[in-house]
C-alpha cells in the first residue's frame, strides 16, 4: 500500500506536493476505510481529488502513473527518453531535474524510495527500507563522471566485484535498476520483494477514454468466480441483467481482410502462414440475458456486449479494474469515475469497494460535487484532496483537513461550491 508520494517539477506540478493515504485520528468508518499496517500506521484505502478543468487532476495521476511506467520500462538503447516530463511554464524548471519520493509497504515491509531524474537521464536513485524507525539503504545509485554508480549496503545485499561491474554496465542512465535487475540472475530479496509490487499490486491508469471491454470479456472466460461477482453486481445495481453467457464462436475471415493482412509487409511470414489456411476466426461472445415483463408476462432476451450501454459497459469495465485491485491487494489510478455513470451508481461501486476487506487502494478524480454530501455515511473527510492552479500555471494540491473549522459545516458540498475550499473553475461574466 501507499504511504505517501512526493514530488515536483512534474508537469503541470512545479512545487513540492506531497499526496498521502495515511488517516487522521478520525476513527469514522475505521473498518472499513482503514487498513493498520504493522508498525501500527493507519492507511486509507481511497483518495478522492477534486479540481476544476485544467486544474492538474489528471496530471496528479500521470505523476504516478509516470514512476511506475519508468520502473518497468526496460530502454535498449541510452538515447531513449526517460518519459519524465518538467514544469515547462517556466524558464528555469526545464533544466531542472524532477523529484519523487514514495513511501510504500509491500510484503510487510515499509519502504522508501527516492527518484532524481531528467528526461534524459538518472540522476539519483535509492531505495531504503525500515526494520526500525530509521531506513537502511538498500542501494543507491549516482550519475559519476557520465555513468551510473551503484552502491550496496553489505548489511543487506551481498554483491560480488563482478556482479557489481554487470550491474554498472546494465544501468543505462535512462534505465530504473528494477528493470536492469531483470537482467542478472542473483538474488536480491528486498529489491525483488519491491518488483514483484511493482509488477502485480501496481495496476494500469484507467482514463474516461479507456475502454476496458476487451479486459472485461477476458476476465468472464477465464475466472468463474468474476463472472459470478459481475453478475450479482449489475442484478444489485437494477441493470435488468439476469444472466450472462460465455461462448466462443467462429465467424468467416471477410476476403478483403485476409487479402490485405496477405499482402501487409508489417504482419510476420508465421502468422501469414496461418492466415493462409484459415477462413474463420474465433471469436469470444458475451451474451447479456435480459429479463423484462409485459403484457405475455415474464420474458428473456440475449443481447450481447456491443448491444449495451456506454454506461453498461463503463461500469462493467470499473467494476472488473476494482476485482483485479482488491485481489491482488493492488493501488488502481481511476480519472474521472463518474463517467458514463449516474452518481447514485458512483456512490454504490465505491460503497461496494470499501465493504470489501483488502489491502488495495483506489485514487480517483472526480467533478462530482454531491459526493461530498456522503462525508461521514460513505466516506471520510480525509479522503477528500484538492487541486488548484495558481496564475503561474503551477498546481497546488491540499487536504480538506487541513481547513480549520470543518465540524461547524453543516454541507461540505454547498461551502464547496460557494468556493470555501477554492479548486473551482474561475467562470467570469
Amino acid at each position: 500500500m501507499i504511504e505517501e508520494i512526493t514530488f515536483k517539477n512534474v508537469l503541470s506540478f512545479r512545487d513540492e506536493v506531497t499526496f498521502s493515504f495515511e488517516a487522521t485520528d478520525d476513527t469514522t468508518f475505521e473498518s472499513s476505510h482503514v487498513v493498520v499496517m504493522p508498525n501500527g500506521t493507519r492507511l486509507l484505502k481511497i483518495g478522492i481529488v477534486y479540481g476544476s478543468n485544467a486544474s492538474g487532476k489528471s496530471n496528479l495521476l500521470y505523476a504516478i502513473k509516470f514512476l511506475h511506467d519508468f520502473w518497468v520500462s526496460d530502454p535498449q538503447n541510452m538515447d531513449d527518453p526517460t518519459g519524465l516530463e518538467p514544469f515547462l511554464l517556466d524558464s528555469e524548471t526545464p533544466n531542472q531535474p524532477s523529484e519523487y519520493s514514495i513511501k510504500f509497504w509491500a510484503n510487510g515491509v515499509r519502504y522508501w524510495y527516492q527518484l532524481k531524474a531528467t528526461s534524459k537521464q538518472v540522476m539519483h536513485e535509492k531505495l531504503s527500507y525500515y526494520k526500525t524507525v530509521q531506513p537502511t539503504m538498500v542501494f543507491e545509485r549516482k550519475f559519476e563522471d557520465g555513468q551510473s554508480v551503484l552502491t550496496f549496503n553489505p548489511s543487506v545485499q551481498k554483491i560480488g566485484q563482478e556482479e557489481q561491474k554487470t550491474l554498472n554496465l546494465l544501468c543505462l542512465p535512462n534505465k530504473s535498476f528494477f528493470a536492469v535487475r531483470g537482467h542478472v540472475n542473483m538474488k536480491m530479496e528486498h529489491v525483488d520483494v519491491v518488483r514483484v509490487w511493482i509488477h502485480t499490486q501496481f495496476m494500469p491508469m484507467v482514463k474516461p477514454s479507456t475502454n476496458m471491454t476487451r479486459f472485461c470479456q477476458k476476465k468472464i472466460g477465464m475466472n468463474t468466480e468474476f463472472k459470478d461477482y459481475l453478475l450479482d453486481f449489475l442484478h444489485l445495481a437494477d441493470f435488468n441483467i439476469t444472466g450472462l453467457h460465455d461462448r466462443v464462436e467462429e465467424e468467416p475471415i471477410p476476403a478483403e481482410v485476409q487479402k490485405l493482412l496477405l499482402s501487409d509487409e508489417n504482419v510476420p511470414d508465421e502468422i501469414k502462414q496461418k492466415l493462409a489456411g484459415q477462413s474463420t476466426i474465433k471469436k469470444q461472445i458475451i451474451g447479456f440475458e435480459h429479463t423484462v415483463e409485459n403484457d405475455r408476462g415474464k420474458e428473456t432476451y440475449e443481447l450481447q456486449t456491443e448491444q449495451q450501454s456506454a454506461g453498461t459497459k463503463r461500469v462493467m469495465g470499473i467494476e472488473a479494474a476494482i476485482y483485479e485491485a482488491v485481489n491482488n491487494d493492488a493501488i488502481l489510478l481511476i480519472d474521472e469515475l463518474e463517467t458514463s455513470l449516474h452518481p447514485d451508481l458512483m456512490e454504490y461501486i465505491l460503497q461496494e469497494y470499501l465493504l470489501k476487506e483488502s489491502q488495495s487502494q483506489l485514487l480517483i478524480t472526480t467533478h462530482y460535487p454531491g459526493l461530498l454530501n456522503t462525508i461521514d455515511s460513505l466516506i471520510r473527510k480525509d479522503n477528500v484532496w484538492f487541486v488548484e492552479k495558481s496564475k503561474s500555471g503551477s498546481t497546488d494540491l491540499y487536504s480538506l483537513v487541513e481547513f480549520n473549522g470543518l465540524n461547524k459545516i453543516t454541507k461540505i458540498e454547498r461551502a464547496y461550491r460557494n468556493g470555501q475550499f477554492g479548486a473551482l473553475p474561475n467562470i467570469k461574466n
